[in-house]
């Protein structure tokens, strides 16, 4: 690497070219080159660049030494804000916004090292959740992502209370259908495919395809978090379709719900499978989950999670001898996530037998 130059480029604008591994890279938006103050900055810019390099401590994303244009927000933090904003994501938008709010700039490890114990220390922050927001920050670091690798010390939460045995599922189940008849179909769909919660929000009836037996899973209605209360039309997790088996049972269940939704003049051949009984609108995570912890209760099981249907329907699966792979492709998953995830006790083990005849 050579000392960065100062250039200027055809429209009279300063530009400090950087050479890694015999690229050229730009750092742009310092000025025009008639600005004394701006050819001064520039130089500044590249004599930090020299400095870090000779010191270990380059930044090979370049993004740190990226000015501020009337106040815009530059390299790590624009990157994060601009995430945040794509994909609308809980996780990410609070990451951008510890990060705004710790105000300092993450150069070196003693900076993460740092803002590690700001978030532990000033924000309360579990390892967990600082996790989170470190992966986010290495996600949007470029060349600087090493920076953010650290291994914390978290508590791994065991999921296997979440998978309900076969004599659980028959109760809760029967007593959806006899005390939560509007809610049945969706939580029968949900046991009976291991479908995404978004999955089944944006489920439309022309992703049903009675003649195959199957449906079709392309799409997704997201909870949009600058907003909980809306939600916002998205792809699958790993952006790529899917089919899931539909069962007799199942498919009846869905018919009979369809003729009660023609009846009350809310079916639409291309909207939404499962409305609000109230407002008709699409379902939200906290309705569905007073109806599933309503539904517990009465029937004397422990509280779970909502995504515990997922994971019973997984673990229940492959209990039954299905090819985890085949099964993989169902659930939208890797093989190897499906197996250290979903393989869960169900109650289900066969002994063998060695009786000699």
């Amino acid at each position: 690497m050579r000392n960065p130059p100062v250039i200027r480029n055809n429209h009279g604008v300063i530009q400090v070219r950087v050479r890694v591994d015999g690229i050229d890279h730009y750092i742009n938006r310092i000025g025009k080159w008639t600005d004394p103050i701006a050819r001064a900055k520039a130089s500044a810019i590249s004599a930090q660049i020299w400095s870090d390099y000779h010191q270990g401590l380059l930044d090979a994303s370049l993004l740190s030494y990226q000015p501020a244009v009337e106040g815009q927000e530059v390299g790590l933090l624009d990157a994060l804000r601009q995430k945040a904003e794509r994909n609308r994501q809980s996780s990410s938008i609070h990451a951008y916004r510890v990060l705004q709010s710790y105000g300092r700039p993450l150069k070196r490890r003693s900076d993460v090292e740092a803002f590690i114990r700001w978030m532990q220390q000033e924000r309360g922050l579990t390892n967990r959740t600082i996790s989170t927001v470190l992966m986010h920050c290495r996600q949007c670091s470029g060349g600087n992502r090493h920076l953010f690798a650290h291994t914390l010390k978290i508590t791994k939460r065991s999921v296997q209370s979440d998978v309900l045995s076969t004599t659980e599922i028959q109760a809760v189940l029967g007593d959806l259908k006899t005390n939560e008849e509007w809610f049945y179909p969706l939580f029968l769909l949900w046991m009976s495919t291991g479908m995404r919660n978004a999955e089944i929000r944006g489920l439309t009836w022309d992703c049903i395809r009675w003649d195959e037996g199957e449906i079709l899973i392309y799409k997704t209605l997201k909870r949009d978090g600058y907003s909980s209360r809306n939600h916002i039309w998205g792809t699958t997790k790993t952006g790529k379709q899917r089919v899931v088996p539909l069962t007799s049972l199942l498919a009846n269940t869905l018919k009979e719900h369809q003729q009660q939704m023609q009846q009350l003049g809310l079916y639409d051949p291309y909207g939404l499978v499962f409305l609000t009984p109230s407002t008709h609108s699409n379902f939200y995570d906290h309705l569905l989950a007073r109806v599933w912890c309503r539904s517990l209760k009465r029937c004397g099981l422990q509280p779970r999670r909502l995504y515990a249907q997922r994971h019973t329907f997984l673990s229940h699966a492959l209990a039954m001898g299905n090819s985890p792979a085949d099964l993989a492709a169902a659930a939208g998953h890797s093989t190897k996530m499906l197996l250290e995830t979903y393989a869960k006790p169900t109650g289900r083990l066969q002994m063998p037998s060695w009786a000699v005849a």
